[in-house]
């Protein structure tokens, strides 16, 4: 969220309208949300003095009007200062978490909304679909541009929700110079009654990471609007509550084309409900994987190792989550189990007996080695594109495991390090992305074609056809 103000105007603890402070809130994609208030909400008891003078206040919601007569809603607020003087001067400032404008909420379970509409960064580059349209005829000298909003597209993900894509347009006019029609694209999330923010917080972590996923840059909601049960009968500017929350936002790419992204609604639109659907459904399951691989891609600055061991743990947990990957049924292994517990010797090191316990515990699954090896066999055609030996390059991916894990001397000669890991690195996300997209619901074939059109991915493949050359 990028856009900053400031709003004067009167606050008030929701149980305590009579006692209003004047104050002004501010907002800044750097800062977050800061209300500085010309007086205090606590209690006075004496001129210039205040009760429990030394205890901050954690009101979860501050309710507000500002100057042109918006209503505001602070929630998950924190007292961070407060100054008064002998005088009787005071003055107090308040942290807050999310803001609501257009609306009053006077406790966390009111805050339900009928639909939520969010605006991404390159979110109209990857949809690609315009209702611009010119007509000119060949010996005229009028040009005429119309603009008609295309349709609605949707999914339904399951029985509660809907996602949209919308289409708006706003017009823009200077008296005798310009006018301009400015196409906005909208992801609308609506359910079947009205749900709880938080509700709609988790459904825009997922449909988040999977515009991520597609476009190959981390995206944020630049605008997020909610509309409720009262208010959406109403045509006007209004009707909907803009909602705003501190992000930590890395600077994107001004400007992206369909060969810098993995894929693209195009890519999708024949079965757009069906991949909505795999990526909702599949949440809970992958929600590990989900977390390890984002987390990867929304920290760039993140250590070249961490960035290593984080995409190994993923391909751990999604092979583990999706093959499983046991030599022997649960039942079968519980009889190896115990028969190897006992016959561990008795020693007098108690925690080195529980230490080879918990190690007999996991030994039913599959080692890091052979899950390589079954991914790497499931999508040879797709990987055999980027990795010149299957062999070496699973073996150079264990032994560096095994060395950041342990830092064993005597691994550190096996391991890769520098320009090497970096391109290990970005194998092994390539190879999470293939699974990642095949749970989706590409084939093989089009995750293919995926990668040899992006032109990030077309680097690797060129420099490893120089190296075979060589």
């Amino acid at each position: 969220m990028t856009e900053e103000f400031e709003y004067v105007g009167m606050w008030w603890l929701t149980d305590k309208r009579e006692k209003q402070v004047c104050g002004t809130l501010r907002f800044t994609s750097g800062e977050g949300t800061v209300l500085d208030l010309i007086g205090s909400f606590h209690s006075k008891e004496i001129k210039g003095m205040t009760k429990n003078s030394g205890e901050m206040l954690k009101p979860e919601i501050i309710l507000g009007v500002s100057s042109n007569g918006e209503k505001v809603t602070l929630h998950k607020c924190f007292e961070t200062n407060r100054e008064f003087s002998l005088s009787g001067f005071e003055k107090s400032s308040f942290y807050a978490n999310e803001i609501f404008i257009g609306a009053h909420f006077q406790k966390k379970e009111d805050m339900n909304f009928k639909s939520i509409s969010i605006h991404y960064p390159h979110l109209d580059e990857w949809v690609n679909k315009s209702g611009f349209y010119r007509l000119h005829e060949p010996d005229s000298k009028e040009e005429i541009i119309k603009y008609k909003h295309p349709e609605s597209i949707q999914a339904t993900i399951s029985d509660d929700y809907t996602i949209f894509i919308d289409f708006r347009s706003t017009l823009s006019i200077i008296i005798r110079k310009e006018e301009s029609i400015k196409q906005r694209i909208y992801i609308r999330i609506e359910s079947s009654e009205e749900k709880s923010w938080d509700e709609y917080l988790n459904i825009l972590y997922h449909i988040r990471n999977f515009l991520s996923l597609g476009i190959a840059e981390p995206v944020y909601p630049l605008a997020i609007e909610g509309i409720t049960e009262a208010n959406k009968e109403m045509k006007n500017e209004k009707a909907s509550i803009k909602i705003f929350y501190h992000l930590n936002i890395l600077k994107a790419p001004e400007t992206l084309i369909r060969y810098d992204m993995l894929f693209t609604l195009e890519d999708i639109s024949n079965r757009f409900e069906v991949f909505m659907r795999n990526w909702f459904e599949k949440a809970d399951l992958l929600e590990p994987v989900y977390d390890l691989y984002f987390g990867i891609l929304f920290n760039p600055q993140m250590y070249l190792q961490h960035r290593f061991l984080s995409l190994i743990q993923a391909i751990e947990s999604f092979h583990q989550r999706i093959y499983k990957g046991e030599y022997l049924s649960d039942d079968d292994y519980k009889g190896v189990y115990r028969s190897l517990v006992n016959a561990i010797p008795d020693i007098d090191n108690i925690d080195f007996k529980k230490s080879l316990e918990n190690r007999l515990k996991y030994g039913n699954e599959y080692s890091l080695r052979k899950r390589l090896k079954e991914i790497f066999e499931k999508y040879k055609e797709i990987l055999n594109g980027f990795i010149e030996s299957k062999n070496s390059f699973i073996e150079k991916v264990v032994d560096t495991r095994n060395y950041l894990t342990h830092y064993d001397k005597d691994l550190k000669e096996l391991a890769v390090s520098g320009e090497a890991l970096y391109s290990l690195t970005q194998k092994l996300k390539i190879l999470l992305e293939t699974c990642l997209l095949s749970e989706l619901g590409f084939s093989s074939d089009k995750i293919k074609d995926l990668f040899l059109r992006n032109r990030r991915y077309q680097e690797m493949m060129k420099t490893k056809a120089e190296t075979n050359m060589k």
